[in-house]
């Protein structure tokens, strides 16, 4: 992984910004929606099931298990049977978890009491939709070296030039972060915006793509590797990206995160 010492930026002066407002992003596929859930699981997030607006009703769960064929989310069942109880007869409940750090929120539906592999459980019909909420700006992560996601930018020189391709060190929902060749002198500049940029972010299934978006250069660095190479950072912020483009970044993040926990698990850290 890169190691990052900073040298000589150019800055844009509207390059940060202290906005740290609530961003909701809301997914309605199905495929999505169980993406995301597959993963709270496979992390053991607790789940609260807010029985009402008061921080005093609330039964902490997990899921379980998640049922594509009979759409059903099955859920840990709590250790208060008095809640237990006012949760199946009220059917309806709001849930919050999180993943990769960053809040979610949906709605069970149809809350039953049922008996899964041989322990109480609730099941609840998949959501319909699910919410995702973070801060801007919250949370990026360094990308694999082995493997990376790529980012083409159209052509910068002359008429029919070649477009160029950069590796990229790092991404979040608002941005990323680029590396030139080493000790070369970038034609990337500071407050540049740049159209029709394509990210390409690898991933073995078709939950993984890549997206075309604007770009603004936010500020040109240096970088300096762990094999002593110094090459130019290019800190980009993403213009107008689309809902569905940033969803499959969210995706890409999640995925580098638990490739990244599954390899400190087998090594032991």
């Amino acid at each position: 992984m890169a190691t990052l010492q900073t040298a000589s930026r150019q800055t844009a002066s509207s390059a940060k910004t202290g906005d740290m407002k609530e961003l909701d992003y809301s997914v309605r596929s199905q495929a999505e929606i169980c993406f995301f859930l597959n993963g709270v699981m496979q992390e053991k997030s607790l789940i609260s099931l807010h029985l009402s607006t008061s921080s005093h009703s609330i039964i902490l769960s997990s899921i379980l298990a998640i049922n594509l064929e009979k759409k059903l989310l099955i859920l840990d069942y709590g250790i208060n049977e008095t809640l237990n109880q006012i949760a199946l007869k009220r059917g309806s409940l709001r849930c919050t978890t999180s993943h990769n750090r960053i809040r979610i929120e949906f709605d069970c539906n149809n809350l039953q009491y049922i008996q899964f592999e041989g322990r109480h459980a609730f099941s609840a019909d998949i959501p319909e939709s699910l919410k995702r909420l973070q801060r801007r700006n919250f949370y990026r992560v360094i990308t694999p070296i082995t493997n990376p996601a790529v980012c083409i930018v159209p052509s910068l020189g002359p008429h029919g030039a070649e477009p160029v391709a950069y590796n990229l060190l790092d991404i979040s929902c608002g941005g990323m972060a680029l590396i030139d060749q080493p000790d070369a002198d970038t034609l990337l500049q500071a407050g540049m915006v740049l159209e029709h940029c394509r990210v390409n972010l690898p991933g073995n299934d078709d939950l993984f793509g890549s997206i075309e978006t604007t770009i603004r250069i936010a500020y040109v660095g240096t970088v300096i590797l762990n094999n002593g190479n110094t090459c130019p950072r290019i800190g980009c912020e993403f213009i107008g990206l689309p809902e569905k483009s940033r969803i499959l970044v969210q995706r890409y993040i999640a995925k580098v995160e638990q490739q990244a926990r599954k390899l400190e698990t087998e090594s032991g850290v």
